[in-house]
């Protein structure tokens, strides 16, 4: 015991430092991240009931990453959408050659966005049943409330609103629906997710997100100081990590690394490697 005492004793202050910084870190309150809650949405919610959901769903789906809400600024805003604030009283009579009623008007811009743009804004919104809003029909009905009373008093209930053909309604559990057989396929995943509503791979073709070429995936890779492969899991599984400047935050989904298999992701990692590997 005398022997190891000259050893252990200069050691005692460093263990002193490390135990106190251990119980320092738990000390602190920690928080962590939690995904949104499924919002519970049923046909005998009032319009007004249904509009405070549906800002909520406005807010946490990524709507204001492209559109702004300012007051007194008319169709014009800060964001590359059109700004939302008053819509319902610039759009109450519908659009020529399109809808003849708000509702209606209303129901389009989110199913079929590109069916009618304002004037100066691009066809960049993807239908928002669709990644990476993902609205069920009982989402899309609670936005159109919200989007009503920016101008107007929502009238609109569960049941008002068409259901195109393939909307689906409310998941029971709660879980979101995973990637089909049919998807098994990287470049079939790449569409059926999604993807492609946000990113081009085309060089330079800048969608709602960055485009997956060679030399932006390249050097995202090397900023964050992972492989390729590493970088692309990453991004797919835990987007959050890592948002490329000049992007809207928080847009991209958080859950498709519980929506595809372990061979579906590896499959569709391996697809966009090579398109990041291409000189």
């Amino acid at each position: 015991m005398n022997r190891i005492a000259p050893y252990v004793t200069p050691l005692i202050p460093a263990f002193v430092v490390i135990g106190f910084f251990v119980w320092f870190s738990n000390w602190i309150p920690q928080t962590r991240w939690q995904p949104p809650q499924a919002q519970e949405i049923s046909a005998a919610l009032a319009p007004a009931e249904l509009a405070q959901i549906g800002q909520t769903i406005v807010r946490q789906r990524g709507c204001l990453a492209c559109h702004t809400i300012e007051p007194a600024a008319g169709v014009k805003g800060g964001g590359r959408g059109p700004n939302l604030a008053g819509v319902a009283s610039r759009r109450t009579q519908g659009v020529k050659g399109g809808p003849d009623n708000l509702v209606g008007y209303l129901a389009q811009a989110l199913y079929e966005p590109g069916a009618y743009l304002v004037e100066g804004y691009a066809n960049i919104m993807p239908p928002s049943i669709s990644a990476p809003a993902n609205l069920n029909y009982e989402e899309v009905v609670a936005v159109i409330a919200y989007l009503q009373s920016l101008g107007k008093t929502p009238t609109v209930k569960v049941g008002d609103v068409p259901r195109p053909a393939g909307v689906r309604s409310a998941v029971p559990s709660g879980k979101p629906t995973t990637v089909g057989a049919q998807a098994a396929e990287p470049a079939a995943m790449f569409a059926s997710l999604g993807c492609d509503a946000c990113h081009s791979l085309k060089a330079g073709e800048t969608k709602v997100g960055p485009a997956l070429d060679a030399p932006g995936m390249k050097q995202a890779a090397a900023e964050r100081k992972m492989s390729l492969e590493a970088f692309l899991m990453e991004s797919i599984v835990n987007p959050k990590v890592y948002e490329k400047k000049g992007f809207p935050s928080g847009v991209m989904p958080q859950d498709y690394g519980t929506r595809m298999t372990a061979g579906q992701l590896d499959a569709l990692v391996r697809y966009l490697a090579v398109q990041g590997k291409r000189p």
